[in-house]
């Protein structure tokens, strides 16, 4: 059983702050994985004023993350960063998951990939990074 709010922070140097607060295990786990990617520049647990509207109402999703997009061999490709959105879930198969929450999901696809040119997924771990 936890004991107080230190008990749902992962210390991040990585991160745009000192410690990243986590609401289940998966983001606990991804956290963790993240601070130990090499090619993470920067991420940030996105806060729950950033929202994107959408038809059913608001989306906020979890994550933030810029890195580097590197090669096999651990080289730089052509473009420097990759900036990715990504939404951390037990499960990435859409009928597993609630309607509501997976139109919302399908909104934010809409939202980052089509109308901005930002990746964004449903990831279960930090292993699905590009």
């Amino acid at each position: 059983m936890r004991e107080s709010w230190k008990d749902y922070l992962v210390e991040s140097p990585t991160s745009a702050y000192d410690h990243v607060i986590f609401n289940s295990q998966i983001e606990k786990d991804f956290v963790e994985a993240l601070e130990k990617d090499k090619r993470v520049k920067v991420y940030l647990k996105l806060p729950a004023w950033f929202t994107v509207p959408t038809p059913i109402g608001e989306y906020n999703p979890d994550w933030a993350i810029v890195m580097d997009d590197l090669d096999a061999h651990g080289k730089r490709k052509g473009k420097e960063l990759l900036y990715l959105v990504r939404e951390t879930k037990d499960t990435s198969r859409p009928e597993s998951m609630r309607p509501n929450e997976q139109r919302k999901i399908d909104c934010g696809k809409r939202h980052f990939a089509g109308a901005l040119g930002v990746s964004y997924r449903v990831a279960k771990s930090a292993a699905e990074l590009p």
